[in-house]
């Protein structure tokens, strides 16, 4: 409603009735310019219409005719704009990946912009508004995005003029890095391009498109746009000599780079495909460094880009490779790798009086791990973030992790799948916002959270590896939870780990109904279908943060959430289910500890607040008695 014209997107008589009561209420709001607001508001409840805004083309128009218009461009803008005028430069705040829109941010349901919104009729109504060939441009390229409906020839031409003019400048990186570029390639995909009218611009489109002779660009290029023969056997004969340096390979680093090229995993033919495996078997066979692990990550994607994009190789080969490939790492190369690794010691040394005294306390309050393990207090979060930035270096190389199953290349942290390490992230951002000057290097905050992650886990290795009193926890579970469990044993079996898990997502339900948080999906379709136990805890923990702006009180909540549930941390549960770790050995007592504390620390929670309530209860009887 702070934007002129807003009743033009909303049903305004919802508010007709309640109209003279609110204008009454905002004369009574005594804020420092608020006068703007309010006038914005009455002028929406009073339905006055206001026309485009002067001189917008004039201070707009070369951000919205681009051919790089959709590069999440975010605009200083008139306080005075219409909503269709603030929609039209949302658009701007767009990028396009392989013809997919991709917002400026999104975090969870929260996207911005909320391109969902853009509804064909939404869409429709903004043309006629503006009605003016520049906002055509943008508006026709996002319902082509969005609806795959067909762009007016206007815009087309627009695009293609836009993309010859790139050409021109001869920058192949600013060519293929252009919104233009995605969306002709998806005009080209779609069919679109066969179907317009040629007129003298499309004609002139195509008479400078079939004159590039940059091989690298028209590799690039040919995957989509329609070339001519002789340009495409400029790309077959280019590809041809890329894969065919197959056979002058002799060693890892240089075959690891020829994997990584994507064009020759698009081109490649089956006879250099098989010579390809062949090298790839011949090279590995007696080495035992680092570098092999990386080359079998590499061949992976390899793989998986050969079986996506390649036309040409057997497809079911391929797959059958892709199996190959990981049952030959799990059982010929894992150890191997494992054997070579240089061992870090690091020794400290606890009284066995100090480590019986610190189970007992456990026992006596779970929480006291996850206060151990969890960073929960700013100060040492901000401790974290200094250590990171004093060894920047560290943090930014490319690491791989050597796990029995494959290779893994970290690659960050996914914030896309985890609203709780959203959180995180924004506690980072005000930390850094407050504390910046202490650090040496400002890092990007997906580095500093993943920093904060490895804290953690170190954490909770060193604090489980004290913990030695399970046999009596195990006891105390059986007893408070009230369920017959598998006769323990000091040789831990798979089985007494997983008859926790769905013990634990039960209290977890429980938990979360205390605090008023329904346990079953809420809508018609699934309403008696539980929710996942980590979107409880996710709840919890938001409505925490909310709250209280930080996490001191819930270390057990991130405890239980990261290590059991998040994919960025340890993720027992759905790692042990899915039979990736946490199922032998070490692992596996491991993960059986730390899940019996998860669990007790829900029921040491749950028990707290039932007591803390029966205690308030009975203090009213006594008053009203």
């Amino acid at each position: 409603m702070n934007q002129r014209n807003f009743h033009q997107a909303l049903n305004m008589q919802e508010f007709d009735y309640d109209k003279d009561e609110i204008i009454l209420y905002l004369e009574k709001i005594k804020l420092t310019d608020f006068e703007r607001i309010k006038r914005n508001i009455e002028d929406n409840l009073n339905r006055i219409v206001y026309g485009l805004s002067e001189n917008f083309f004039d201070m707009y128009g070369a951000r919205l005719l681009s051919g790089n218009c959709f590069n999440f461009q975010s605009l200083d803008r008139e306080a005075s704009l219409t909503w269709q005028e603030n929609t039209l430069l949302d658009m701007l705040q767009i990028s396009i990946r392989n013809g997919e829109i991709i917002p400026i941010y999104s975090n969870g349901d929260s996207i911005v912009p909320n391109y969902k919104g853009w509804t064909p009729d939404l869409l429709k109504q903004l043309k006629k508004h503006f009605n003016n060939q520049i906002s055509d441009f943008v508006i026709e390229s996002v319902d082509f995005l969005l609806n795959r409906k067909d762009p007016n020839i206007k815009t087309i031409e627009s695009h293609c003029k836009l993309f010859l003019k790139l050409i021109s400048k001869g920058e192949d990186y600013e060519i293929l890095t252009s919104s233009t570029y995605e969306i002709l390639t998806k005009l080209f995909d779609e069919g679109v391009m066969n179907r317009i009218e040629k007129t003298e611009v499309i004609k002139e489109f195509y008479k400078n498109l079939h004159s590039i002779t940059s091989v690298n660009l028209l590799v690039r290029l040919s995957s989509s746009f329609s070339l001519r023969k002789d340009q495409m056997q400029s790309v077959k004969d280019y590809m041809e000599n890329k894969y065919r340096a197959i056979s002058y390979i002799n060693d890892i680093p240089t075959l690891t780079q020829y994997l990584e090229n994507t064009d020759i995993a698009r081109h490649i033919n089956q006879f250099y495909y098989d010579e390809t495996k062949d090298r790839f078997l011949k090279l590995i066979k007696d080495v035992n460094d680092i570098s092999v692990a990386n080359l079998f990550y590499q061949a992976m994607l390899f793989l998986i880009s050969v079986n996506q994009t390649n036309q040409i190789v057997d497809k079911r080969i391929v797959k059958q490779d892709m199996i190959n490939i990981q049952e030959y790492w799990q059982k010929n190369k894992y150890q191997e790798q494992v054997k070579n690794l240089q061992e870090f010691t690091y020794g400290t040394q606890i009284s066995t009086e100090e480590v019986e005294k610190y189970n007992k306390s456990i026992m006596e309050n779970p929480i006291i791990v996850a206060n151990s393990t969890i960073l929960a207090k700013v100060d040492d979060l901000i401790s974290v973030l200094e250590e990171t930035s004093k060894h920047a270096v560290i943090h930014m190389v490319s690491r791989i992790t050597l796990n029995n199953i494959f290779p893994i290349k970290d690659t960050g942290i996914n914030f896309d799948r985890h609203e709780t390490d959203n959180i995180l992230k924004k506690q980072v951002e005000k930390i850094i916002e407050r504390y910046g000057y202490k650090f040496i290097n400002v890092l990007d905050v997906g580095i500093y959270v993943a920093a904060i992650h490895e804290r953690y886990k170190n954490n909770v290795y060193s604090v489980i590896a004290l913990f030695k009193k399970e046999k009596e926890l195990y006891a105390l579970l059986e007893e408070i939870i009230g369920v017959k469990l598998i006769p323990f044993n000091e040789q831990i079996s798979l089985g007494h780990l997983t008859q926790l898990f769905p013990l634990l997502e039960i209290e977890i339900r429980q938990l979360g109904k205390l605090f008023g948080i329904v346990p079953f999906k809420e809508n018609v379709d699934e309403f008696m279908k539980f929710k996942d136990p980590s979107s409880i805890l996710r709840e919890l923990i938001e409505d925490v943060y909310e709250e209280l702006e930080g996490f001191e009180s819930a270390p057990d909540l991130l405890f239980v959430y990261h290590f059991m549930y998040n994919s960025n941390s340890l993720n027992i549960r759905n790692e042990c289910i899915h039979g990736r770790d946490y199922f032998e050995g070490y692992m596996l007592k491991f993960a059986f500890k730390v899940t019996m504390l998860a669990l007790y620390m829900i029921r040491y929670r749950i028990n707290l607040i039932l007591d803390n309530s029966n205690s308030y209860n009975e203090g009213l009887v006594q008053k009203k008695l």
